[in-house]
């Protein structure tokens, strides 16, 4: 690497003195600690040549201490001691367990072995007094090369690899790793909030644990099938976010000079949805379960994965700022002859509905919702309760246009209106509770379904289940 890209990636080379130096540093902390008499592990990254420190660097060795640890307790191993830092020569932990070594030399193995960054992961376990267990007194070959799968001593004792090589293989791995991470925590939120949005209960004139509201073609389990046909969806719109995000090697973040690029990634979701849109019927035998959710959490989904990957933890502002940046011409669907009820609705009387919401970094969920759903949650509350909490604030502030589609402008503004008034009392949990319950009977009676509330509602459930 030369200066400049050295600073776009924010790394620094580390000379050879200065690693031997604050390896001898190790060298006697570990020392120190072997002499508690306790098993010790000591995690570093396994990344050759000179650059040792980088945000993915840190990144990966969060992964190795995350997962070393869960590993540990899964086999019941108790932590007495733990300690870690970071130098130029890369980060460094120390655990300290009440185990016998060879269970920690074997979980170590394991990892190195089986996990998707193993390759990179470099724990060594010493037994009490200072003895390093080999990985050939347990049967292990020695570790391949990081570039051709060879004896790792050869290549690197040869210089067969040129370090610039040999760092392209190291970056590759850990990207790889991100985006399968993005991908899968984006599912796995997704599945949540669409199972959790349909478990709230009661959710007035819509499908619950209790009754299917004002809908005759559809149920609890309908919303399950569906949920379970469009999960992929969720998947690759992360992934497709990922591609397109900025470099994992500097940690960066959506600004107005993405817009095109966020604009271009948004588009390209389209046919994806479209395609996710005939899964969901398939599965739910035609009635439309989950459209509003394919649109807003597909785009999540996405500005999830451009975050991700270059930043460990995306907060909320940056990530429905780029939900906005994303969508910024979304106001040009409502351009073309209408064909759904949302845009029936618009060319009537102006009410975007629920892409006002995504161009405008879903306000209603940011400013109402999500609050609602943190604090309730925050006080020990069910997230069946916190959930009626954050749907009675989307009924107060949502322009709901399938209330429009049913009931009528006018009311939607008297739910509206009612609800507002209702939250500004103050209401205890048990009021909310049968707020809601009076709610569904009358909904049901007059076939009014807050379809945009239920969306939005698995939108604040995702948004918390992402970000927690």
């Amino acid at each position: 690497m030369n200066a400049k890209t050295e600073a776009e990636v924010n790394v620094r080379r580390v000379s050879l003195e200065e690693v031997l130096a604050l390896r001898e540093g190790r060298a006697r902390r570990r020392e120190e600690l072997s002499r508690s008499g306790l098993s010790l592990a000591c995690l570093t990254l396994n990344i050759p040549g000179e650059y040792k420190v980088f945000p993915l660097a840190v990144r990966s060795f969060h992964e190795e201490s995350a997962a070393f640890t869960r590993a540990l307790r899964a086999e019941g191993v108790p932590v007495v001691h733990r300690e870690s830092w970071e130098d130029p020569a890369g980060p460094t932990e120390y655990v300290s367990a009440a185990a016998p070594p060879e269970k920690l030399k074997a979980i170590a193995l394991a990892l190195e072995g089986g996990h998707p960054l193993g390759r990179l992961f470099d724990i060594d376990v010493f037994a009490p007094g200072g003895r390093k267990l080999s990985r050939g007194g347990f049967g292990e070959a020695e570790r391949p090369c990081l570039v051709c799968g060879g004896g790792a001593f050869a290549c690197g004792r040869s210089r067969a690899h040129p370090a610039a090589e040999v760092m392209a293989s190291v970056l590759k791995i850990m990207e790889g790793f991100l985006r399968e991470k993005a991908e899968n925590i984006a599912g796995s939120a997704a599945a949540g909030a669409l199972m959790g949005e349909v478990a709230v209960t009661p959710k007035p004139g819509l499908v619950d644990r209790a009754n299917s509201g004002a809908h005759r073609d559809m149920d609890f389990f309908t919303f399950i099938d569906s949920a379970a046909a469009i999960l992929p969806f969720f998947r690759e719109c992360a992934r497709r976010g990922f591609d397109r995000g900025g470099s994992p090697h500097r940690n960066s973040f959506a600004g107005e000079e993405d817009s095109e690029n966020l604009t271009g990634l948004f588009e390209s979701l389209r046919p994806a949805g479209k395609i996710a849109e005939e899964a969901m019927r398939e599965a739910s035998g035609g009635p439309n379960t989950h459209r509003g959710a394919i649109f807003s959490l597909g785009i999540i989904s996405a500005a999830y994965g451009y975050l991700y990957r270059s930043r460990e933890k995306p907060g909320l502002e940056a990530l429905l700022g780029t939900c906005r940046l994303m969508t910024g011409r979304l106001g040009e669907d409502f351009s073309r002859p209408p064909r759904s009820h949302g845009e029936v609705i618009y060319a009537a009387g102006g009410v975007r509905g629920v892409r006002g919401e995504a161009s405008r970094g879903f306000p209603a969920v940011r400013d109402h919702a999500y609050p609602a759903l943190r604090g309730m949650l925050g006080r020990g509350y069910s997230l069946n309760d916190a959930g009626i909490a954050a749907f009675l604030q989307l009924l107060a502030h949502t322009e709901d246009t399938n209330i429009i589609h049913r009931a009528g402008e006018a009311a939607l503004r008297r739910i509206r209106e009612e609800t507002a008034r209702f939250l500004g009392t103050n209401p205890g949990m048990e009021e909310m509770r049968a707020k809601a319950a009076d709610l569904d009977k009358e909904f049901t009676a007059r076939n009014i379904s807050p379809g945009g509330c239920a969306d939005l509602l698995g939108v604040t459930i995702f948004l918390y289940r992402l970000l927690r």
